[in-house]
């Protein structure tokens, strides 16, 4: 377990080790929730688009009702419904 220091503006760095092994730079998004059961926080990473495209191909079943859909757009899909 590796300690870092919450700044004036609420900020805190992510340790070298951690950023490599997660491939975090600049810009990377990230997910930020409190374990209810211990009370720390959680940090993950959201992971890469383009990986997840990937990693999702073939999930549907030729000749499926469902219809495909670029799996990017799936937020905006499910906020106009």
């Amino acid at each position: 377990m590796t300690e870092t220091t919450v700044d004036s503006k609420g900020r805190i760095v992510i340790p070298e080790e951690i950023r490599k092994e997660l491939k975090l730079g600049e810009g990377s998004k990230l997910r930020v929730s409190i374990s209810e059961s211990d009370n720390s926080i959680i940090i993950k990473s959201t992971g890469d688009p383009a990986e997840f495209i990937a990693f999702t191909k073939g999930f549907l079943k030729e000749g499926t009702p469902v219809q495909a859909t670029d799996p990017l757009r799936l937020k905006e899909i499910w906020t106009s419904s």
